[in-house]
């Protein structure tokens, strides 16, 4: 799967484009647009690895763009370090979470396992179609709590899929590993499947999806205390 190369001057406009004409706020924080003029791909031997941290914040620009003359495209996927323990939001959504796309999104994450780096393997954790009824951005959140727009990441590295709705990621038996994500709002784990392939026809168009990282000494949002206060009680019973 691979894009037509454009110059980077197209790649900044795409970015800026999008910016312009979807009207979530530009929470501060870096912005990554390198799929404009690089594919990410949608395997983990050959996702984009995102070199900026989250700090606290990273808006990751991007565009799938279908069937075109050197091959498909309807996955990115992008792979990011956790370094601590870190509550995580990832969104397309739009309004407070930041976000969004001119298609009907599904967010996915996995993380990786094994190869040292050669040869890696994508583990299924969570995944979302709509972040709300009558909202068709995606965000994943806490799939014991609907209320919760965050995820809790150990350190390691993961991988972040983004596709338009008619995409389902196959697990390496051939089977759907997120077969239903038809309730709004709720946040479906993967069941630690390995990913074996995508399968479908999605929805396409350009994206933002915005990640906003809790660690350390930031001030957590609304709900987002009681998934560190969940992971504080589980380190207390394992010592």
């Amino acid at each position: 799967m691979a894009k037509v190369l454009c110059p980077r001057i197209n790649a900044n406009l795409g970015a800026l484009a999008l910016a312009t004409a979807l009207s979530t706020p530009a929470f501060a924080g870096p912005t990554w647009d390198v799929d404009y003029t690089d594919d990410a791909l949608q395997s983990a031997s050959t996702a984009q690895i995102i070199t900026h941290g989250l700090s606290p914040y990273i808006n990751i620009y991007g565009r799938l763009s279908g069937y075109g003359f050197v091959g498909s495209d309807f996955v990115d996927m992008y792979q990011i370090q956790i370094t601590s323990q870190t509550l995580v939001s990832i969104s397309t959504a739009g309004g407070d979470l930041g976000g969004e796309a001119t298609f009907d999104t599904q967010l996915f994450i996995f993380k990786r396992k094994g190869g040292n780096g050669n040869n890696p393997r994508a583990v299924a954790l969570r995944a979302n179609n709509d972040a709300a009824a009558n909202n068709h951005g995606s965000r994943i959140g806490d799939e014991f709590d609907p209320a919760s727009s965050y995820t809790l990441l150990a350190p390691g590295f993961y991988y972040i899929a983004v596709t338009g709705v008619g995409m389902h990621a196959i697990d390496e038996a051939g089977a759907s590993i997120w077969p239903d994500l038809s309730d709004p709002g709720f946040t479906v784990g993967g069941n630690e499947r390995f990913l074996g392939d995508w399968a479908g026809q999605g929805a396409v168009g350009d994206y933002h999806i915005r990640l906003h990282a809790i660690g350390g000494n930031a001030v957590p949002a609304p709900g987002a205390l009681a998934l560190l206060g969940a992971a504080a009680l589980v380190r207390r019973r394992r010592r």
